[in-house]
């Protein structure tokens, strides 16, 4: 569980990195266009934050899985990833309502970083594994000389 906790934080690392890109690109169109930008900030934050505390969730969920029988596991399993669409949806159709306080369109970027980081994740952290193949490849190399 230590290893998922550290990739955990990774992949919550990589969403705010994510949201900070979504930021800075607002921040340009701000400059060449203005449009109300606290609404703009507040959404991308508001979509970040919840899909953070929904890959936290994930994790906590997983852990208790991993101590029940199969049947059960697989039922909360279930139950809980429909929690967290529900929260997901909720929080987006929130946004619709509240227009003035969150943008809509960065809500849902906020809320999409969670896949876009799990699919980055392998990309950005894949170079310490592959130089740990090659140093395993050297070693076996040497060791069947």
């Amino acid at each position: 569980m230590k290893e998922a906790k550290k990739t955990l934080l990774r992949v919550i690392g990589i969403m705010w990195g994510l949201a900070a890109v979504v930021l800075i690109v607002g921040a340009i169109l701000f400059a060449v266009h203005p449009f109300p930008y606290f609404p703009y900030v507040s959404g991308e934050v508001l979509g970040t934050l919840v899909s953070g505390l929904l890959m936290w969730h994930r994790f906590n969920t997983l852990d208790v899985e991993l101590d029940m029988a199969k049947k059960n596991a697989i039922r909360h399993l279930r139950m809980q990833a429909s929690v967290r669409s529900l929260i997901s949806l909720l929080t987006l159709l929130l946004s619709f309502y509240f227009r003035q306080y969150f943008y809509p369109v960065t809500v849902f970027a906020g809320l999409f970083a969670a896949k876009a980081a799990a699919l980055l994740y392998p990309v950005i952290f894949r170079e310490k594994q592959v130089a740990r193949k090659d140093r395993l490849d050297a070693e076996g190399a040497l060791s069947n000389a």
